[in-house]
């Protein structure tokens, strides 16, 4: 899927080393997240072969979009806590095909039986402040037209790479299955924005930041996604782990940096585990063991 740039170079003046520098971005996949909770009381009350027809259509859905293609897919968890019990986590190319998906688990019968929560909206997001500081170095973004095509050119040859497309449109590995999900924002408080922060501050913090994350190479990944103008947070956080204590350990370490400890406010948390293809049929018996 080709990638477009992002519009934020072409936006309000910028000021060479200044707070207005923002990070260059790359984005791809849409992304809706949507926590359900089971209508228990509906769902057991109809007939079981009305609730098996309602749970086999639902999984013949979900395991249409499990196998992930240029289109994109989906995957479904069984939440623990947080008062929900189903996640989904669609990922696509366009806001269109979103919406679709979106609509498809509410038009399906058991759709009936499913709660929203909550829905929230995003954008795969690669944030690259290192390579916006060092074309700062060279070029004045005072200069718009020399800032942007140097910009533009470097953005390119980044999209070209094929580990920046593989984050873009991520993939969930088989053998981490476990998700944690929750919002965040960087603070604007008077004495800690974010925001004012030059780009060389940020560009640092974040630096910092990413090595902490390196650390949990193979034992977590990691999916940022952008939500300004999108939903009431800044970012989206997806992670995905072998074992769920691979998520305290590292949202607790990146608590100590400073990115995180001095601007970082963070939203509700949701975790759970993605369901198997017969993992629908099982919902009822679950709940009632």
């Amino acid at each position: 899927m080709e990638m477009t740039i992002s519009e934020i170079s072409k936006a309000a003046p910028i000021s060479s080393g200044g707070p207005e520098v923002p990070p260059a971005t790359l984005e791809g996949w849409y992304v809706l997240h949507q926590s359900f909770q089971v209508d228990w009381p509906s769902l057991k009350a109809r007939s079981t072969s009305g609730a098996n027809q309602a749970l086999a259509e639902f999984q013949e859905l979900i395991n249409g979009w499990a196998v992930p293609d240029e289109e994109g897919w989906s995957g479904t968890y069984r939440v623990a806590g947080n008062g929900v019990d189903l996640l989904v986590i669609h990922f696509r190319r366009d806001l269109e095909s979103l919406i679709k998906a979106a609509h498809a688990i509410r038009l399906a019968d058991l759709g009936d039986d499913l709660l929203l929560d909550q829905e929230y909206v995003s954008l795969v997001e690669l944030g690259l402040y290192a390579l916006t500081r060092e074309i700062a170095k060279k070029i004045d973004p005072n200069d718009r037209e020399a800032w942007r095509t140097a910009l533009e050119a470097a953005l390119s040859d980044e999209r070209a790479k094929g580990y920046v497309q593989r984050r873009l449109q991520p993939v969930q590995p088989d053998e981490m299955p476990y998700v944690c999900f929750y919002p965040m924002d960087k603070r604007r408080n008077p004495t800690q924005n974010w925001y004012k922060l030059s780009l060389e501050e940020r560009a640092d913090l974040m630096a910092d930041h990413g090595a902490v994350g390196r650390h949990y190479a193979g034992r977590i990944s990691q999916v940022i996604s952008g939500s300004m103008g999108l939903a009431d947070w800044e970012w989206a956080v997806t992670l995905w782990a072998a074992e769920p204590v691979e998520f305290k350990n590292i949202i607790a370490e990146m608590r100590y940096d400073g990115a995180s400890a001095d601007y970082a406010e963070f939203g509700p948390f949701v975790v759970g585990k993605r369901m198997g293809a017969t993992d629908i049929l099982e919902l009822l018996a679950t709940n009632e063991a």
